[in-house]
């Protein structure tokens, strides 16, 4: 399926970013955090605004790495999310080599892009995301992969019958060596509602990648900080799911300083390097 135009849009600015930085595989990461995480929040019919929490009276100037309500301030004093945020933004800052006090006008560059500033933000991140992953992977990846996004199952899998009772979804990112499909992706900025029913797709799609082609592994890719809902997708690893892919899980690991639940996190530096062995 072709991109959207603001998918592109995200995919091209990232290309922008990789040219003037000359980031590798390693460094990758940054373009996705310059891009997609911000310090502000969005208010209907106001648009992009400072994050003051509830509680608090003036704005944060942090990463909004989680649900807004999850920040509170209480007579003055900050709760353990706001802490966690402070100690994630410093180390992002640190990562990206700018100063703290920048930090916020460093990242969200593609929310402030004209073409989508006014635009939800929920209705355009999955897209954005999926797309930038996908180039990450043709620019450092293994050569003479080709890799189509959103497939219908029915296409990745013709002729096969899924005897799931509950509806199948695309699938996020399908990978082809040839005419040999060899990985599968689900990419999720955040999980929220569709957490269950991914999982299910995980496991009727791998299904169908053992009976047909002898296997192909199939990895979720993700944006989440929430280390509760990152340890319920972990928990289907290896199978259905081959990998849980953080675009860069030091920001959880050493940011935020969660390290039990999620030290299984691999990160994208890692993807890039397995597309070697598909």
């Amino acid at each position: 399926m072709s991109r959207g135009e603001n998918a592109q849009l995200a995919a091209d600015m990232y290309s922008q970013l990789l040219a003037a930085k000359n980031w590798t595989a390693a460094t990758a990461w940054q373009g996705i955090a310059e891009l997609l995480l911000t310090c502000e929040v969005q208010r209907a019919g106001v648009g992009w605004i400072p994050f003051v929490p509830k509680g608090g009276t003036s704005p944060l100037d942090v990463v909004v790495y989680r649900e807004t309500n999850d920040f509170k301030v209480k007579n003055g004093a900050p709760n353990a999310t706001v802490l966690k945020a402070q100690q994630l933004s410093q180390y992002l800052a640190d990562q990206l080599g700018c100063s703290r006090a920048n930090l916020c006008s460093t990242i969200a560059k593609f929310w402030r892009h004209p073409q989508v500033s006014q635009l939800q933000m929920h209705n355009l991140v999955g897209n954005a995301f999926r797309s930038i992953i996908v180039d990450a992977l043709k620019k450092f990846g293994a050569p003479g992969i080709t890799y189509e996004e959103e497939v219908h199952h029915k296409d990745a899998f013709s002729g096969w019958r899924f005897r799931s009772r509950s509806k199948l979804g695309k699938i996020d990112i399908f990978a082809w060596k040839g005419r040999q499909p060899v990985a599968m992706f689900s990419t999720r900025w955040r999980y929220r509602h569709d957490r269950v029913d991914f999982i299910h797709e995980a496991q009727a799609f791998s299904a169908a990648a053992l009976e047909m082609f002898s296997g192909f592994p199939y990895y979720a890719v993700t944006g989440e900080f929430n280390p509760a809902r990152l340890a319920k997708v972990l928990a289907n690893v290896p199978s259905p799911i081959a990998a849980v892919v953080h675009f860069f899980p030091d920001l959880i690991t050493a940011g935020l300083g969660e390290n039990g639940r999620t030290a299984q996190l691999k990160s994208l530096d890692w993807l890039i390097q397995q597309s070697h062995t598909w």
